[in-house]
């Protein structure tokens, strides 16, 4: 319980508090917790000191806000990683070599006409027909990455259904279209994510992050996909190698 007398501050004191918790799995990753009203009855403080007390963990990675849902516990950190990003790599390679675990989940998928700017991006005719998927990427579980994609229907006919159990994209576009892809052009900047960003990411929207566009050419130097990448700003450094 707060201690009242030891001159520590009791947001302080409620952050410890709530950590104590989760290092005894009272609370666990994942797990919701009692609203600020509640907690305030716990810990016998009010409900101002219990909203500064979630806000700098969920500043320091501890917890995470869903907007309209709630605070939830979230992933045990990571040490920050170094990833490669080079002409030829791919993610599961890159995190199997750190030894770490990959995976991923297509959140999005859908066929539509190529936004302009991506029509130019690809040296597309207006108008011409693409295929749009999301993808989150995990590192032992944890969010790590989520990739926009677009790739032109006439190239890579049937990708969407070839997407489910998907582990790697260059697996996919090697095995069932003989496309090696080598990225062309990337760009880097940083950024804040967007909400829905945030949510996927499991990070607070005030927390950067590096958004990392590419053009992936074939064999034949055709433009075959852009993908925009938005990576937590906490878990990653860039290793460039072109």
């Amino acid at each position: 319980m707060i201690d009242r007398e030891n001159g520590i501050p009791y947001y302080r004191q409620v952050m410890d508090l709530v950590e104590e918790q989760i290092a005894a799995k009272v609370f666990k990753e994942g797990d919701q917790l009692p609203s600020e009203t509640e907690l305030s009855g716990v810990y016998g403080v009010n409900r101002h000191t219990i909203r500064q007390a979630l806000g700098e963990l969920c500043r320091s990675g501890v917890v995470y806000r869903v907007k309209g849902r709630g605070t939830f516990i979230a992933k045990r950190p990571l040490n920050c990683i170094e990833y490669k990003l080079t002409p030829k790599n791919r993610f599961s390679e890159n995190i199997l070599e750190i030894g770490g675990i990959p995976s991923c989940r297509v959140l999005k998928s859908s066929q539509m006409a190529a936004p302009d700017q991506i029509a130019e991006l690809l040296r597309l005719e207006p108008g011409e027909q693409v295929y749009y998927f999301e993808i989150l990427r995990m590192v032992n579980g944890h969010p790590f990455l989520i990739s926009y994609n677009f790739a032109p229907v006439r190239r890579v006919p049937g990708m969407l259904e070839r997407l489910q159990g998907l582990r790697s994209l260059f697996v996919v576009y090697q095995e069932h279209y003989g496309i090696a892809l080598t990225r062309e052009k990337t760009t880097v900047h940083a950024s804040f994510p967007s909400a829905p960003e945030a949510v996927c990411l499991q990070i607070p929207t005030n927390m950067p992050v590096l958004k990392v566009e590419s053009v992936l050419k074939d064999q034949g130097n055709q433009c075959i996909q852009y993908t925009s990448s938005c990576y937590r700003g906490d878990l990653v450094k860039l290793d460039v190698g072109w």
